[in-house]
């Protein structure tokens, strides 16, 4: 009962979020409500009972992620506080983690995890600048992310993605989402050739994260 239960939980909250700001709004300011959406994205994670229960827990842990996922493409500057301070970045890292054996190992999940890592920290770099989602840039909250990858491994994760050539269908290459990702974290930004570069509202499946300046090629691996 209890894992019906997180499952229409974290089902009902996503759609509430997604359909209504001011639901979203309800939710964050709900005491621990992050926190907890935070928990269940590792609902069972790496336990395996029954093949039933097993999907049963990954629909909690992804439901979880999605609800999280629509409060950073759809919320303030005051959000992504929220987001930082409930820890999102170690979620995110946890879920394309392989080399410590501790996430979902799952390709489709890694390239749609990396690219969230990829816009998340973006946005908090540069800001965001849609007309309805603007924040100006929010460096305390990059920093502080910054600091929350690396802790949970994040660099090595990502590194370890490096090398994954597969292309997922629709939604792209995990390896380039990888550099992507890198880059970001490192801090080095396109030139947009903008003063106020847009960073767009992603699609919850894909999210376009760019790729990193030519001066970081170096660093990354092509």
């Amino acid at each position: 009962m209890l894992v019906n239960d997180h499952n229409f939980i974290s089902h009902l909250i996503h759609n509430l979020i997604y359909q209504d700001n001011n639901n979203r709004n309800v939710v964050i300011n709900t005491p621990n409500a992050l926190h907890s959406l935070c928990t269940l994205t590792c609902y069972k994670i790496n336990i395996h009972f029954r093949q039933e229960n097993d999907q049963q827990a990954y629909q909690i842990r992804d439901r979880s992620r999605r609800c999280l996922h629509d409060i950073q493409i759809r919320g303030d500057a005051s959000d992504q506080s929220e987001l930082v301070n409930a820890n999102y970045a170690r979620v995110l890292v946890i879920a394309i983690s392989t080399a410590s054996g501790s996430g979902e190992e799952d390709d489709f999940e890694i390239r749609i995890r990396l690219s969230n890592i990829s816009e998340f920290i973006k946005c908090l770099h540069i800001g965001r600048y849609n007309d309805e989602l603007y924040f100006p840039p929010q460096p305390l909250l990059a920093h502080r992310s910054d600091e929350q990858i690396e802790e949970e491994g994040g660099n090595e994760e990502i590194e370890a993605q490096l090398i994954n050539n597969r292309e997922i269908q629709y939604i792209g290459n995990i390896k380039s989402q990888a550099n992507g990702a890198k880059g970001w974290i490192l801090n080095y930004f396109i030139k947009w050739g903008n003063p106020r570069p847009e960073c767009k509202k992603a699609n919850p499946s894909y999210g376009g994260a760019g790729e990193p300046v030519a001066n970081l090629r170096s660093y990354l691996r092509f």
